[in-house]
């Protein structure tokens, strides 16, 4: 079971983080809120702003009451009154008739009215809000104009003043609620290491964490699952162990039950006095009858010294050579018919005794396959893996010419390999996948083992020769990439044999898939191979023809280097 990661995830669905997604809905919905705020506060502002000025418009009309009395007492006329500090933004003001003439006005009053005939309230000009009101002497109108620049420019500032502190707490509150969410999904974020942690070997439950009421129900249910997936493999490894030994001892005493009577039979044909004539054993598949047995009957040339036995044609005196038809002896029917059912029983027992090994070895293949399933290569223990496939090499390869092995072991500079998992996991995934090669490729060719490091030459020259390949080079070459991957060791299993099509070699690693090889095998070593490779995290990769070649089967297993 590997490690839970989020390389698992289909391609197809889109990741996205809980801290991300809370701090962008949370700060929208922030910003959305202080948007209307500052939209109603500008409003407001703005409403209090134009109050406030227009009443200062009415006190000003007010205080200009006096200069209506001092112009009554002077002659009426254009009168202009220069102040100084006038600027573009200060007040303006008339004193009109009721005709609208103006009879006294600021330097920065316009020379005709503001409003002509004159009316009582507010008024917006182009240049000017004006404020008109009658003077306490009859037929006199106060007219008191701002300038809407100057208005404009009080508004904005009121505005700006109002706003400004608003939009420079977004930045405040951005980085308060990261904090806050951050702070808030501490929790989760430990529960997710835990729980990463879990798989493979470690089927422990989470400890006890200072978690909220929905996360501690979350916790508990992991614990629950960790707990039925631990009781579940322990059931299926003990069914695996116990069935091993179950399976193993009865088809071993059959076995053994079988050869002993062959070996007795063997034994009664090669002491019978009289040899089965040769039409009557020819009818008992003489291709599969025991050599003693043949030997019995038939013509033959020999070399002996006396006389032979028997009537017949040729004699010999001393030492010498001599060839003669050996004579049928009469036999009884009763011994015909025993030696007849001695040759049968012998045939039979033959063809059980592979059968009975043809079973062994199949029942031997679905017990791996189930401890693989099982999980066998979830333990990460440290080992060295250079001795298990020494070891896995010197027992499917002996020879009887020790000279000629089949087995071609290359590793090159690689003294040790330390890697992570289980040993016994491993020596069962080497042996099936050198047990693959050995059985499908020619009885004389050789079955080529290599170990290169990934950046060593020879490495960089398995990649380079695979990624003519196509996916098998490409996956090689990502690999490589990753920062686990970059000191691992390629280990390459090479053996003759026809090119396989690709919707076969695509298959070749489910259970029961043969690949067309006339070899005996059950079809379940490369499946076991692959689900072993599977737990260990160990990349697996299948390729027919070899790169570089036009014919050839290949394995590849490419196993990172545990360098604490």
């Amino acid at each position: 079971m590997p490690p839970f990661s989020a390389t698992t995830t289909p391609a197809s669905v889109r990741q996205w983080r809980l801290s991300t997604r809370l701090v962008r809905g949370v700060i929208g919905v922030v910003i959305g809120c202080l948007a209307i705020v500052v939209l109603l506060t500008g409003a407001f502002t703005k409403f209090e702003i134009t109050e406030r000025l227009d009443d200062s418009l009415q006190e000003v009309a007010e205080r200009l009451q006096f200069a209506v009395l001092v112009l009554n007492q002077q002659s009426s006329g254009h009168d202009v009154a220069h102040l100084s500090n006038i600027m573009p933004t200060s007040l303006a003001y008339q004193i009109t008739d009721a005709q609208g003439h103006v009879l006294l006005r600021s330097s920065n009053a316009p020379e005709s009215g503001f409003v002509t005939p004159p009316q009582a309230g507010f008024f917006m000009q182009h240049r000017f809000r004006v404020y008109v009101t009658p003077a306490a002497q009859p037929d006199r109108f106060i007219m008191v104009g701002e300038p809407r620049v100057h208005r404009a420019q009080a508004t904005h500032h009121a505005i700006l003043i109002a706003v400004l502190p608003i939009l420079g707490a977004i930045p405040c509150i951005w980085l308060l609620v990261v904090w806050i969410v951050r702070r808030s999904l501490r929790p989760l974020v430990r529960l997710q290491g835990e729980i990463r942690e879990r798989g493979g070997g470690n089927l422990n439950p989470v400890p006890q964490l200072d978690l909220p009421v929905e996360l501690s129900t979350i916790q508990a249910a992991v614990n629950l699952l960790l707990e039925r997936l631990h009781k579940a493999l322990a059931a299926e490894r003990a069914f695996a162990g116990n069935a091993a030994h179950e399976l193993r001892n009865p088809i071993a005493a059959l076995l053994a039950q079988a050869q002993m009577l062959r070996g007795q039979l063997a034994r009664q044909a090669s002491t019978a006095t009289l040899p089965l004539p040769v039409n009557t054993m020819a009818k008992i598949a003489p291709a599969t009858l025991p050599a003693e047995t043949l030997s019995l009957a038939g013509t033959g040339t020999g070399t002996g010294t006396g006389t032979g036995t028997g009537t017949g044609t040729g004699t010999g005196t001393g030492t010498g050579t001599g060839t003669g038809v050996m004579p049928q002896t009469a036999l009884s029917a009763s011994e015909k018919a025993e030696q007849i059912a001695v040759a049968d029983a012998t045939y039979r027992l033959d063809a059980m005794i592979s059968q009975i090994q043809r079973l062994s070895r199949i029942v031997e293949k679905l017990l791996q396959l189930s401890r693989a399933v099982a999980g066998t290569g979830f333990r990460r223990d440290k080992f060295d893996l250079l001795p298990v496939l020494h070891v896995m090499a010197d027992e499917l390869d002996r020879p009887q010419n020790s000279d000629n092995p089949r087995l071609m072991l290359e590793t090159g500079c690689c003294t040790h390999l330390s890697v992570r998992g289980d040993m016994d996991a491993t020596g069962i995934l080497l042996r099936n996948v050198l047990e693959n090669a050995l059985r499908h490729s020619p009885p004389d060719s050789p079955v080529r083992v290599s170990l290169a490091l990934a950046d060593s030459p020879m490495g960089k020259d398995i990649i380079s020769r695979t990624q003519a390949q196509g996916a098998t080079g490409s996956s090689l070459a990502a690999l490589r990439q990753q920062p686990e991957m970059a000191d691992a060791v390629i280990l390459t299993v090479e053996n003759a044999s026809p090119a396989l099509p690709d919707a076969t070699l695509s298959k070749l690693t489910d259970p029961f898939v043969r690949g067309g090889s006339q070899a005996e095998g059950s079809g379940l070593g490369l499946a076991i191979a692959r689900t072993i490779a599977r737990h260990m995290n160990v990349p697996m990769q299948l390729a027919s023809p070899i790169p570089g070649q036009k014919d050839g089967f290949m394995v590849q297993l490419i196993f990172p280097q545990d360098a604490a």
